[in-house]
C-alpha cells in the first residue's frame, strides 16, 4: 500500500496518541504532533482518506479516529520509531540474567514477573524440552520373556521401558531387536518417526514382529514425555486496568481464552520459532479480539527452548515491548549461538 508522506505522518500521529491516551484522536491533537505545519481542515481530509483505506475508523459520529488492525500492521511494520532501553531497564535485565539459578521454573517466573512489571502488560512464557533426535537404542536382557529397552536422545535424555515378549528370546535375540531399531530409527527427529518407517521396521523384525506394536507405543510415550511444555503466566490483572477490557464480560472472556492452554500453545506455534512474531487482534469474539501478542523465542541451557510473550491491548506500546523482548531473548540466547532473525510481523484484523 502506497501512502504519501503526509498520510504516513498523520497515521503515525493518530496511533502514537491513541496508544498513549486510549481516546479517539481529533485533527487538533494531530496538528500539534506533526513535524510539518498542516491545517486542521487538511488533516481532517487526510484522516477521512485513511478511513476509506481502512487504516482508521470512527467509533462514533463526530468523534475522532482510532486505528484499525490494518492500521496497526502498517504502523508496526514501517512507521513506529525504535525504542531504546534506558540504563535502568538494562540494569534490571542484567540483574536477572546474572543470577545463576538452576531451577528453570524459578527463572521463567522471574523473567515473566520482570517483563510484566517493565511493560505494564501480561506476560506468558512457554518452555519445553527440545525433542532432538534418537541417538541410539540399547537393550538389557532380563528373562526369556522380557527385556529393558533404552532410548537415548541427542539431548542426553534416556528413556527406559520393560517389554514383555510372547515368544522366548535370549541375549542374542535382544541384540537383534535393538539392531533393527537402530537401523531404522536412529539419527531421526522424534517427530519424524513416521508410520511408513515403523512398518519397514516391522517387516525386518522377522519372528519378533509381534512386539512392534508395543515398541511403537513406547516410542510415542517417550516422544510425548520428551516434548512436554509448561506455561507460566504473570500480570493478567494488569490488563483489567485498560478501558478496552472494562466492558461487562470482556475481561472474563479474555481470562477464559487465556486459560485454554492448547489454544495458546497453537498460537505460539504460528511463528517460525526463530524470530519475533506480532499478532494483532483476533477474528474471534473471545476477548482476544481486543488484544495483541508480541512473542520471541529463547533458549535456556542446551535442551530447554521456549517462547516469551507480552499480551496487551491492541494499542500496546509495540516498540517498547519488542525492544525488551528482543534484548532479553538475545542475552539469554547469546551463550548458545541462537539468535533471532529480523522481526516477522503477522497481523490478523478484526
Amino acid at each position: 500500500m502506497q501512502l504519501s508522506s503526509r498520510k504516513k505522518e498523520i497515521l503515525k500521529a493518530v496511533i502514537d496518541l491513541f496508544i498513549t491516551t486510549g481516546e479517539p484522536v481529533g485533527s487538533k491533537a494531530v496538528m500539534e504532533r506533526l513535524p510539518h505545519p498542516c491545517s486542521s481542515a487538511t488533516i481532517r481530509n487526510e484522516m477521512a482518506a485513511l478511513e476509506k483505506l481502512e487504516l482508521l475508523e470512527q467509533p462514533h459520529t463526530s468523534a475522532g479516529r482510532i486505528p484499525t488492525g490494518r492500521g496497526y500492521r502498517l504502523y508496526v511494520d514501517t512507521l513506529m520509531e525504535d525504542y531504546h532501553l534506558s540504563f535502568e531497564e538494562t540494569l534490571l535485565f542484567q540483574t536477572l540474567l546474572s543470577e545463576e539459578n538452576p531451577d528453570t521454573d524459578a527463572v521463567l517466573s522471574d523473567m515473566t514477573k520482570l517483563l510484566s512489571r517493565m511493560t505494564g502488560y501480561a506476560v506468558l512464557a512457554i518452555a519445553g524440552e527440545r525433542v532432538g533426535t534418537i541417538e541410539r537404542f540399547e537393550g538389557v536382557y532380563v528373562s526369556p520373556q522380557s527385556f529393558l529397552l533404552i532410548m537415548i536422545t541427542s539431548t542426553g535424555k534416556a528413556f527406559t521401558r520393560q517389554l514383555t515378549l510372547e515368544i522366548p528370546t535370549d541375549p542374542e535375540g535382544v541384540a537383534f531387536i535393538v539392531g533393527i531399531l537402530n537401523d531404522h530409527l536412529t539419527k531421526k527427529e522424534l517427530g519424524g518417526v513416521t508410520l511408513e518407517r515403523m512398518l519397514a521396521m516391522e517387516r525386518d523384525m522377522g519372528d519378533y514382529r509381534g512386539i512392534t506394536g508395543p515398541i511403537i507405543r513406547i516410542i510415542y510415550e517417550m516422544m510425548e514425555a520428551s516434548g512436554r511444555e509448561s506455561l507460566t503466566v504473570r500480570g493478567l490483572s494488569s490488563l483489567a486496568a485498560f478501558p478496552e477490557f472494562q466492558e461487562e464480560g470482556v475481561f472474563a472472556d479474555l481470562l477464559g481464552a487465556l486459560e485454554d492452554e492448547k489454544a495458546l500453545l497453537d498460537r505460539f506455534r504460528e511463528g517460525d520459532g526463530r524470530s519475533m512474531h506480532v499478532h494483532i487482534g483476533s477474528e474471534e469474539e473471545s476477548g482476544l479480539d481486543r488484544t495483541s501478542f508480541v512473542s520471541c523465542p529463547f533458549r535456556l541451557g542446551k535442551t530447554l527452548t521456549g517462547t516469551v510473550c507480552v499480551i496487551g491491548p491492541k494499542r500496546m506500546n509495540y516498540a517498547a515491548a519488542m525492544a525488551k523482548l528482543e534484548y532479553l531473548s538475545k542475552q539469554i540466547n547469546a551463550a548458545h549461538g541462537f539468535e533471532p532473525t529480523l522481526p516477522l510481523i503477522e497481523t490478523k484484523d478484526e
